[in-house]
This record gives C-alpha cells, sequence and structure tokens, in this order.
C-alpha cells in the first residue's frame, strides 16, 4: 500500500511501506550487510531522514540515478529499502557506505516495462569493424631522443572515452581548426612551457588518428599533460588521450625458456609405485612430517616405493653452531625407512611379531630414495631448500607451475644482478630448469598402474600455486599446500577449480595458518581500506602499503587501479593518486604480464584483450636513483616487505613515516621488527644502532585491526574447504599443534570423522 510520496527535483515518487519483504529480496550481500550492521550497533535511521539525506545529500550518488528513482519501498522490520529504477550501479557499488550511514540495506530492482508484441524487424547486415592497421611511421626528434611515430587508421574502441566525446563535441562546436601533426609536435616539444621538460622527455611513443583526431602519447609521466588537457585541445584541435608504457615482456621467462629439460608429463608413465616382489600389488600410502616451523615446510608423501618431497621448506646449516640442518632428516627418513614400516604396521594392526617379517619386508620399498620434488608456490618458506636438494640429488624430476619457477627464480637467483639478462649464468639454478616438468591446473601425470595418478589444482594464495592430489587405487590424498578459497582480486581462489576433484578426499593435509581467525568478507576488508585511501586522496596525503611482491602488492596495485579509474571515469574524480611500485614488485608483474595465460582470474583477459591496466600512466616504478617523487603529494607507494624489514622501503618509510597526516598498511602477516613494533605501539622506529626515527603517519593497522587482508585461509574459508571436498581425515600443518586444538574440535563439529595434528618425523600409514 503506497502511504506517501517524496517530492525531488519536481516529480512525485511513491513510497510503500510493507511489514515484511519475499525471501527473493534477502540476498547472500543482504545476509551480509545485516550482520554487518548489527556486529558493529549501526542505527536504524527513520525512513524519512534517510529519503531526506539521501537525495538532498549523498554526493557519492550521481543526480542521474536520483532522477532515474520511479519508486521506493521499504520493509522497517527487514531493514531493507528497494530503489526502483532502470540505472542503480553506483548504488550497488557503493553499499557498504550506504549501510554504513543509514543503517539500511540498498536493494536495486529494474522498472517492469510493458510488453510490446512482437514486431517484425528488417535485419540489418552489420558490417564488420574495419581492422586498425598503420599508415606511416616516421621518427621525430627531440634533443638526444628519437621519437617514433605512427599514423593509423580505424581506430580501436579504447580510445572512445566518454571524454573523447566530450572533447570532440568542443572542437566541433568552436569550430577548432586541426593543426598539422609535425607543427603540433614542433610547438608542444619546443615551444610549450607549461609542459616540464621532464614529461617531455618521457614521452617513448606517439600515434596519431587524422579523421578521428586523436593522438596517443605513451609516456612515463604525463600529470601536466594531462592537467592541460583542455588547453592543448583548444590549442590544437587534437584529443590527447595520454597512456603509460607497456610494462613488457619478463627477460627473465625468456631466459628461463631456453634451457632444455630433462623430463616430460610422460617420464613415470612406465614407473611402477609396486616392487616386483610385491605379490599382493598392495601400494602403502604413507606421510613423514619433515619440517613444521611457521617458516619451513616439508613433508615427504609415500606412495608405494616412490617417495615424493611436497615442498621443501628447509632450514640450512648453522655454521657458526655446528648444527646440521633439515637436510640430514632426509637422509635419515630413508636409511630408517624399512623401521619406520615395521613399526607403523606393528602398532596400527597390531601384528604379531612371529607371523609379521615376512609381510612386511615383502612391502618395504628395496632402496628407497626421493623420486619426485612438488612445489606447491614460490614463497621462501616452502622452497628455500631446493638449491642444496639439487647439489644432493642432481636427476630428481621437480612438479612446478611456469609462474613457481620464474617467482622463484627472480628472488632467488642472481639474474637481476647480471651484466646480460639473456640467459640463466648460475649452474645451480639452470639444473634446477632442466630438472622442472612444468604442470598447472588439471595436469595429470599417471604411472604404470593406470589406477594411479598425481594431479595438480588451482590453489589461490598467489600466481602460480598449486594443490597435490594423489589418487591410488580408490584412495584420494590431497596436499592443498598454501591455499585461498575465496577470489583475491584479480586472481582466483580455489573455490571454483574443486568441481574438477573428485569426492571424497580419504585425507585432506591443509594449511592451518589462518585457521583460528575471522577475517570476514574479503570485499567489505578491501573497500575499507579503499575508502581511507580516497579519503588521503582528496586531501593529496601520500599513502604506503607493506606487501608481499609476488601476491599482495600486484592484487593491491590493480584493485586500486581500477577503483579510482571508475571513480574518474563515472563521477569526475580530479585527485585521482599515482600508483608507484618498486623493481622487485615491477619484475614480478613482468612475470604475470608474460605467462598471463597461466593466470586464473580477469586480469589473464585483460592483457589478453589488450586493455592491460599495468600499461597504465598512472602506474609507475622507482629504484633507489628515483625517489624524487616522495616529495610530491597524493601517491600510493606499494613496496616490500610487508614488515619494513630491509632494503629500500626503509628509505620510504624514513620519508613518509615522519608526517601525520600519510597513511600506511601493512598487509599479511607481520612477525619481524621494525612492522611488529609498530603494530604494538612504537612510536619510533629503530633500523640499526645509529639509524632511527620517529613515527607520526596514521598506522591502519592500530586504528583498525579489523581489518585483515591476508593470502592465507581464514576459518571461513577452511570450512567451504571442508564442505565441498567431503574429507573422512583432516591433518593440518603450517601451525603448531597447540595453537590448533579449538580448529581440531571446529572441523569435528563439520562431520570429519577423524582430525588429527601431525606429529614431526613420525611415519604415518594412511590406508
Amino acid at each position: 500500500m503506497i502511504i506517501e510520496e517524496f517530492n525531488f527535483s519536481d516529480k512525485k515518487i511513491p513510497i510503500e511501506k510493507r511489514d515484511e519483504l519475499s525471501s527473493s529480496y534477502k540476498i547472500n550481500s543482504y545476509i551480509a550487510k545485516l550482520k554487518f550492521m548489527e556486529e558493529k550497533k549501526i542505527p536504524q535511521r527513520e525512513i524519512k531522514d534517510v529519503l531526506s539525506h539521501f537525495f538532498h545529500s549523498n554526493k557519492f550518488i550521481s543526480r542521474k540515478t536520483k532522477n532515474s528513482i520511479s519508486k521506493i519501498i521499504y520493509s522497517q522490520k527487514d531493514r531493507i529499502l528497494i530503489l526502483i529504477t532502470h540505472l542503480g550501479k553506483d548504488i550497488i557499488l557503493n553499499r557498504d557506505r550506504l549501510s554504513r550511514d543509514y543503517g539500511w540495506f540498498f536493494f536495486i530492482e529494474t522498472s517492469k516495462k510493458k510488453e510490446k508484441e512482437p514486431t517484425k524487424k528488417k535485419v540489418k547486415k552489420r558490417e564488420d569493424r574495419k581492422e586498425e592497421k598503420t599508415i606511416s611511421t616516421e621518427e621525430f626528434h627531440f634533443e638526444d631522443m628519437i621519437i617514433p611515430l605512427k599514423e593509423k587508421e580505424n581506430m580501436r574502441p579504447l580510445y572512445r572515452t566518454k571524454e573523447y566525446n566530450q572533447y570532440l563535441k568542443l572542437i566541433k562546436t568552436e569550430q577548432i581548426s586541426q593543426l598539422d601533426i609535425l607543427a603540433l609536435l614542433k610547438d608542444l616539444f619546443f615551444k610549450d612551457e607549461l609542459i616540464p621538460i621532464e614529461e617531455k622527455k618521457g614521452v617513448r611513443k606517439i600515434i596519431y588518428y587524422q579523421e578521428e583526431k586523436v593522438i596517443v602519447v605513451k609516456s612515463l609521466i604525463g600529470d601536466e599533460l594531462y592537467e592541460n588537457l583542455e588547453r592543448l585541445v583548444k590549442k590544437y584541435g587534437w584529443y590527447f588521450y595520454i597512456t603509460g608504457v607497456p610494462v613488457g615482456k619478463s627477460e627473465l621467462c625468456i631466459a628461463i625458456d631456453k634451457i632444455e629439460k630433462k623430463f616430460d608429463e610422460d617420464y613415470f608413465s612406465n614407473v611402477s609405485l609396486v616392487e616386483e616382489s610385491n605379490k599382493s600389488k598392495d601400494i602403502r600410502i604413507t606421510i613423514y612430517p619433515i619440517v613444521m616451523k611457521p617458516n619451513h615446510n616439508c613433508h615427504i608423501l609415500g606412495l608405494g616405493r616412490l617417495n615424493i618431497l611436497l615442498d621443501c621448506g628447509l632450514s640450512e646449516k648453522d655454521e657458526e653452531n655446528e648444527v646440521e640442518g633439515d637436510l640430514r632428516h632426509i637422509e635419515d627418513y630413508l636409511q630408517s625407512l624399512p623401521h619406520y614400516i615395521r613399526e607403523e604396521e606393528k602398532l596400527r594392526k597390531e601384528i604379531d611379531k612371529d607371523n609379521s617379517d615376512e609381510k612386511i619386508l615383502e612391502e618395504i620399498p628395496k632402496n628407497p630414495k626421493i623420486d619426485a620434488i612438488f612445489i606447491s608456490h614460490s614463497h621462501y618458506d616452502h622452497i628455500s631448500g631446493l638449491k642444496e636438494l639439487i647439489k644432493l640429488y642432481p636427476d630428481i624430476p621437480i612438479f612446478s607451475s611456469r609462474i613457481t619457477l620464474d617467482l622463484y627464480l627472480l628472488r632467488d637467483s642472481n639474474f637481476l644482478k647480471q651484466k646480460k639478462n639473456e640467459e640463466i649464468e648460475e649452474e645451480e639454478y639452470q639444473n634446477i630448469v632442466k630438472n622442472v616438468i612444468y604442470v598447472e591446473n588439471g595436469t595429470r601425470i599417471e604411472f604404470k598402474e593406470k589406477s594411479c595418478f598425481i594431479s595438480f589444482f588451482h590453489a589461490g594464495h598467489m600466481p602460480g600455486a598449486l594443490m597435490l592430489l594423489a589418487k591410488i587405487n580408490n584412495f584420494k590424498f590431497l596436499y592443498t599446500g598454501d591455499y585461498t578459497y575465496i577470489d583475491i582480486t584479480p586472481f582466483a581462489g580455489t573455490r571454483r577449480f574443486l568441481e574438477q576433484i573428485s569426492r571424497p578426499i580419504d585425507y585432506l593435509l591443509i594449511d592451518g595458518t589462518a585457521a583460528r581467525e575471522d577475517f570476514g568478507n574479503i570485499s567489505d576488508q578491501f573497500h575499507s581500506l579503499i575508502l581511507f585511501l580516497e579519503q588521503k586522496a582528496e586531501y593529496g596525503d601520500n599513502s604506503l602499503i607493506g606487501a608481499d611482491p609476488s601476491s599482495l602488492a600486484i592484487s593491491f596495485m590493480l584493485t586500486f587501479w581500477r577503483y579510482f579509474r571508475k571513480l574518474q571515469l563515472r563521477r569526475g574524480f580530479k585527485k585521482r593518486p599515482n600508483i608507484y611500485v618498486d623493481m622487485m614488485v615491477r619484475k614480478n608483474i613482468q612475470v604475470i604480464n608474460h605467462r598471463y595465460e597461466y593466470i586464473y582470474g580477469p586480469i589473464s583477459r585483460l592483457i589478453r584483450d589488450k586493455a592491460n591496466p599495468f600499461n597504465s600512466i598512472k602506474f609507475r616504478w622507482f629504484d633507489y636513483t628515483n625517489l624524487n617523487f616522495l616529495r610530491k603529494k597524493n601517491n600510493i607507494i606499494i613496496s616490500h616487505p610487508p614488515d619494513l624489514s630491509y632494503g629500500l622501503i626503509r628509505n620510504i618509510i624514513n620519508i613518509v613515516g615522519r608526517n601525520p597526516h600519510n597513511f600506511i598498511f601493512l598487509a599479511g602477516s607481520i612477525h619481524d621488527p621494525p612492522g611488529l613494533d609498530l603494530i604494538e605501539g612504537a612510536e619510533e622506529i629503530e633500523f640499526s644502532e645509529t639509524w632511527k626515527m620517529p613515527f607520526r603517519a596514521f598506522l591502519l593497522n592500530t586504528f583498525a585491526p579489523h581489518i585483515k587482508i591476508k593470502l592465507h585461509a581464514d576459518k571461513n574459508q577452511l570450512r567451504e574447504m571442508i564442505k565441498t571436498l567431503e574429507p573422512k581425515e583432516v591433518c593440518f600443518f603450517h601451525q603448531s599443534a597447540k595453537k590448533l586444538t579449538e580448529v581440531v574440535e571446529y572441523v569435528k563439529e563439520l562431520g570429519v570423522e577423524k582430525v588429527s595434528l601431525p606429529r614431526k618425523r613420525k611415519l604415518l600409514i594412511l590406508n
């Protein structure tokens, strides 16, 4: 029943009150927002106050959207406000903000149009869009620079922006004559004093379209060019599309691809999992944790007579204290395997000593060795011992994704320090590359036994990360490595790939790093962070994000870029910040750019379709020689490591951290000083005995500790993994047993028959 009307912009909007709304309006996002409003105790404002403020005072919802609203329905009990409109995208994008401001969930429903009787229409043949092609090429000389100049026709749709249409209309309306291209460039580069010399020297390429009146300037920097855009349009009769320099392919990837491999996917197809003497042909499956420290992870998976190392995060030998590293435990395992199997068989099957030896000896592998290494991803705590392992076992196959191998060499080898970047110079890393068998999501490695194989599935967590599934006859074992169930923009989580895995899983070895924590809705976490960044951009302050260079740093860069670009295009946001990343982040981005077809998520499509956000003029990189931007305002700086402990980020924090108006967020898990000191309330950073600085910047970690953006799955993601995989037994790694006691009980409540905690260097027979 319509109870009243609301007046706005010379029209009357009917308002209907309902006691309760149907379940069709109570979608997942509504349930999440309702829970959020209740937890945060956000008051529900009176409907009249909500509408009055929304229509007359709210500035982040466009007037066009407000004018499009034809009817309003609401339920006080459900806290739902339904706006009938054919627009409303900006309302959906700002749902979090609206819920915080008003204590209501805003639901958008399109207005129903009367169905028209179908009429026969003449189908016009749609002409295919003409392919863009180059008409001429030449060079433009400026000082000691040679700038390639191309004329093209049939301009691509990418450049037909809303801004382009506005300026094209301006050119036509004011009848601005179009200056000859060479005369324009000579005037711009040699006479125009409002464009700084630094920006002119940053230009790397120019493309122009005579008919469309568009000049595409590809440059390293273009701040003043954009500020002077209207003046340049009126002066020359051309629209300037200012874009960045392509981030390019990875020299490291090219060098890796030159190295010939020893093994391929078929290497194990003629390898049997059982000894010829094994009359029963039973295949024993075992797991043996080598090391389970917070910063080191390694297990040995036994599949009959084969031993596969699940990651090799091993500590090296401590020369100072003459203590051997974790590698010795692998040798101990191989030498003691017959003993381990005897003891475990007797314990679990209660075999009589007098009659058991013959059967047990029959099943013990002869001359056990490590037959393969699986690298789940490139983080140090999963790959630190690989170089030493290859020295000990020079002919061992390595299962790894392409991106994991790339990112490992990028961080651990001296490739970036080489004088020439045409090949991998270090012999030990050449040997690692030679031994790799590339595996990706869906890859299947088969053995001689037709009912036995191992396969690999996307794990989320970071680019290149994989899970390993071993199916031995009817037994299924899954090692998740580090995983994220949900998507972390723009990379996909593992949830959409779990349907490829047959269920139930007999034994699930799963990452328990953050299994006790509740991160909440990841979209809400990102949005909360962005709101702080938007506020800082409004005032021209600088923001610093400390993050892992191969994962979160790239996610942040792309998320921030997309948000502020939409803000600029849709609402005319004038203070869009520049996004700076350090050279290590840039090198990681080049790997992603080079291997984009192996990335799961929307970024791969953008790169493929030549709408690459990495090429944006707003995306820039820096090194020790170029830190002048720190003296300027309105920048988002993304650097590593997240704990601020070494490298270039110390120089950055030394400048950014002194200003109380600047903003800092340390992403991921922080375990070391000075980042840990700051989170615990320190007012000073001590880099060394002689280098200390006062810290005055706004640290989000202490102001809003509930905002957690991490790469490890939390309790909620663990629950979804358990529900989907239906495991009979769950065992954790990557966390101490003491910290997982509550999680064990939680997983049991989810219906898992058996939940266990691994025992270091204790063999467990799984089947």
